[in-house]
């Protein structure tokens, strides 16, 4: 079993390629053993990661604002295992919001 370094670096390297690969916005990404957070600057900008590697969103409120959050992930491949992803922006109460995100939501 690999230690966690070694998956938290493995699963930082395997979303680092997409990004590089595809221009997704990813202007914080936090890799971690089990999940790689990716913090976006707006809500919108889930959209292109959305219609990459679909998912879904599950959307919390508190004080004003929303957190938006798409899980999605990676296949497993034959170099690596599976990569869950977690896209996370925050919308103020009131924000729009594309519908592509609205109609991902989960139920």
């Amino acid at each position: 079993m690999p230690s966690a370094f070694a998956l938290t670096r493995d699963n930082g390297d395997a979303v680092q390629v997409l990004i590089d690969r595809t221009g997704l916005p990813a202007p914080t990404m936090v890799p971690r053993p089990d999940v790689v957070h990716v913090m976006v600057a707006d809500v919108d900008d889930m959209a292109p990661w959305l219609a990459e590697l679909g998912g879904r969103v599950t959307v919390s409120n508190a004080s004003g604002v929303s957190t938006w959050t798409l899980r999605t992930g990676l296949a497993a491949t034959r170099r690596r295992a599976a990569v869950r992803i977690e896209v996370h922006a925050v919308a103020v109460d009131g924000q729009h919001v594309l519908s592509a995100l609205r109609s991902a939501r989960a139920a």
